[in-house]
């Protein structure tokens, strides 16, 4: 009996050695995340993974509480929030911000295709330019996930576009900014469309169509609207951010900090992938619903870059009316495009 009993004891206290420390009495480090993501959109669908992600990573150590869909706040607020400390965590898109975040705007430029091209352009630029990190700092957060989706397409309802030229007088839901100067070198007709009543424009003939991802297509059910569309155009970027409150990060173990950098890089491979995937999987679905979908070949992208020439000195005007060093920051990117796209 008394082997029995030794054996037990040594049983209970190896398994508790294996207990993570989080799990034995210590409280986990609780941070809060905010997006403006619906539930069941792809990216409230990657906010899962890279929680779970954080919660293996770091033995349950660091637990985040999500806040999807304005759950805290509009996306408007969601950089002061996170300034704040209201949100630990925000989603923060640098193009929603232009005014705030100027520089990191770069990255919309249509120099990449792919979601996976953009996320790592926008990696590399940042740790290669730290005036993007300190456009950050200003409010006190700093960046945790660097990623991006793909660049945006054209999607018509009564003209087939396959050709710059096609593109001429049409007039197209935009997203304002830089998205309006990429859009105006082509001929397009930039019309500003709040999000709730793009399907209405879009039925109504107001708009010729939009100028919008796949899954944003689907968001807005235009695809029941749109019977042309475009897949692998350049007409403008969307990076992406997810920032966390500095005062937070400086109160999180050097161990900790170490383990969600590691998986937030691993995550913005992760999240752009999925929307790449995602690109391919709704084009081939609306082909199926009738929507004709023009690909643009490789050996086209000449004729197609053709209009945008100086589009990037246009950018770099811009920032240097506000006093910024808008030239060595576009001379970091387009070397890291050289190295990032094919």
């Amino acid at each position: 009996m008394r082997k029995w009993n030794c054996l037990f004891l040594v049983f209970i206290l190896l398994a508790f050695l294996k207990v993570p420390q989080a799990a034995c009495g210590e409280e986990p480090i609780k941070l809060k995340m905010a997006d403006f993501f619906p539930i069941g959109h792809i990216s409230y669908k990657n906010s899962l993974v890279f929680i779970k992600w954080v919660h293996e990573a770091t033995h349950g150590k660091v637990a985040i509480e999500y806040y999807p869909a304005e759950q805290i706040g509009k996306l408007k607020d969601l950089l002061h929030l996170c300034s704040q400390g209201v949100a630990d965590i925000a989603f923060i898109p640098p193009s929603f911000y232009a005014g705030t975040l100027p520089l990191n705007t770069v990255t919309q430029l249509p120099y990449w295709t792919t979601a996976l091209e953009g996320a790592r352009v926008y990696r590399w630029v940042m740790a290669a330019c730290p005036e993007l990190s300190q456009e950050l700092m200003r409010y006190s957060v700093r960046p945790l996930v660097v990623t991006s989706i793909s660049q945006y397409d054209v999607g018509t309802v009564k003209k087939r576009v396959r050709s710059p030229e096609d593109l001429k007088n049409l007039k197209l839901k935009t997203s304002g900014g830089l998205f309006d100067k990429i859009a105006k070198q082509y001929g397009i007709v930039p019309v500003v469309v709040p999000s709730p009543e793009i399907y209405e424009a879009t039925q109504r003939g107001i708009i010729d169509g939009n100028i919008l991802s796949f899954p944003s297509v689907k968001g807005y059910r235009v695809n029941e609207l749109e019977k042309y569309h475009t897949l692998g155009l350049r007409m403008g970027g969307y990076p992406c951010l997810w920032t966390i409150n500095e005062k937070k990060w400086q109160k999180i173990p050097e161990d900790l900090r170490k383990a969600l950098l590691k998986v937030a890089e691993k995550f913005s491979d992760y999240s752009a992938n999925s929307w790449d995937e995602e690109q391919v999987n709704l084009a081939q679905q609306f082909e199926k619903e009738g929507m004709v979908i023009y690909r643009s070949p490789r050996e086209d992208r000449a004729k197609w870059e053709a209009p945008l020439k100086g589009i990037e000195e246009i950018w770099m005007q811009d920032m240097e009316k506000k006093g910024l060093s808008a030239r060595k920051v576009y001379a970091e990117f387009n070397r890291i495009c050289g190295e990032v796209v094919r």
